[in-house]
């Protein structure tokens, strides 16, 4: 490339902190796993108040010269860039990854252009970025995989009557998840915060089936946790909702297409619901081995509330489930036990939880429709998802209403 003036200079500096890619120093691998247990330790840190400034400059394009045209956007990357200065005190970030021009034309457009955001990031936005960084990169990688794993399923391959198949549609969603990822290290890069490194092992689907059903609930999770940080951001980063705000709504255009494919309506629900960090994270874990993950956001990892009915499927029952039956150790804590549920914008319901012989049943509140979340505790009082996290015992579990 030919410089005409030296002083853009920093726009390709600025360009090289705003691609995607995780850091080349692997950080601290974390070896945790997700324990079948009833009683967990939720952690709780007081979080740092310092921010960091940003000043606005001229935002670059993303994208590079085309590479030749693969079959999965998963293959769609470039040559590395030049490395992003570090500040001050923040760890060096190693030499990212350009988006290729094959991933833009699939996603149908690149990270955005334009001046970022003249604004401070908090170290609440930083934090819920990188949780955000973390599912975004486990969405990517599940869509990638499906792609590979499914390219012979007639079923996955094979057009509909408007030309299209479900291959075509999850090309287009992984490309834009890549976008999506790259977008939100762009924005860890202005911050100068180094970006967080994928996991490397993401559990195969077996057939079309499993991979809608699987994507419908990682998508609402990634919806759900949006919309927590939508929330929170709005309180400590105003500027910094905007971006996020568009994923959104792609989100949810990708989730009615995975819906419309099981054979459901676009949207059972008037509302989507919202996750806390917490809920959506470990929802994410249970698509990755965890040990694969060169690092994990700081939450807790809840013990899996295993649902033995209804099963998540593809395609809603016909009639909505009344009750939830799941396991239970011996160690269950003595006292009542009740099952939290958050559906849409409503306030968490609770119902009882009644333990025979190892086998607990729990009915479902009335009046939830499309994907509710479950979770195991000892209280009632909780009204709002982030107070039914700090008192879970065991979940979310996905229960698929309508």
């Amino acid at each position: 490339m030919r410089f005409i003036n030296p002083n853009l200079l920093p726009v390709v500096l600025l360009l090289a902190s705003l691609c995607c890619a995780a850091p080349v120093q692997q950080l601290r691998n974390y070896d945790r796993k997700r324990a079948v247990t009833t009683t967990v330790t939720v952690k709780t840190q007081a979080q740092p108040t310092t921010t960091t400034t940003v000043k606005a400059q001229p935002m670059a394009s993303t994208t590079t010269a085309s590479a030749p045209a693969k079959s999965s956007a998963a293959a769609a990357s470039a040559t590395p860039g030049a490395p992003a200065a570090a500040a001050p005190g923040k760890p060096a970030m190693g030499p990212p990854n350009l988006l290729s021009q094959l991933t833009a034309e699939q996603a149908g457009g690149g990270v955005p252009g334009g001046p970022p955001p003249q604004t401070t990031f908090s170290a609440n936005a930083i934090r819920n970025f990188k949780v955000a960084n973390f599912i975004e990169g486990i969405e990517s990688g599940f869509f990638a995989g499906a792609l590979q794993t499914l390219n012979k399923d007639p079923t996955f391959t094979t057009p509909s009557a408007d030309g299209k198949s479900i291959s075509n549609v999850t090309t287009q969603i992984a490309a834009q998840e890549l976008v999506h990822k790259a977008t939100l290290e762009g924005l860890l890069g202005l911050a100068m915060e180094p970006t967080v490194p994928s996991c490397t092992t993401i559990f195969p689907v077996t057939d079309s089936k499993d991979y809608l059903a699987k994507a419908n609930v990682v998508t609402s999770a990634a919806i759900g946790v949006i919309i927590n940080i939508l929330q929170s951001l709005s309180g400590t980063d105003p500027n910094l909702i905007s971006p996020l705000s568009s994923i959104l709504s792609v989100e949810s255009q990708q989730d009615a297409f995975f819906r419309m494919s099981g054979s459901n309506t676009p949207s059972a629900s008037p509302f989507n619901t919202g996750l806390s960090t917490t809920f959506a994270y470990n929802i994410a874990l249970t698509y990755v081995d965890p040990r694969s993950c060169p690092q994990l956001p700081d939450l807790a990892i809840l013990p899996s509330l295993n649902l033995t009915s209804p099963m998540v499927g593809a395609t809603a029952p016909a009639t909505p489930p009344t009750s939830i039956t799941f396991t239970a150790s011996g160690n269950l804590p003595k006292g009542n036990l009740y099952i939290g549920w958050v559906n849409q914008a409503n306030p968490v319901a609770y119902s009882n939880v009644t333990v025979t012989n190892g086998i607990a049943t729990a009915d479902i509140p009335a009046g939830m429709t499309g994907i509710a979340f479950a979770a195991l505790t000892t209280q009632t009082v909780a009204m709002t998802v982030d107070g039914l996290t700090n008192s879970t015992l065991a979940g979310p579990a996905v229960v698929l209403m309508s």
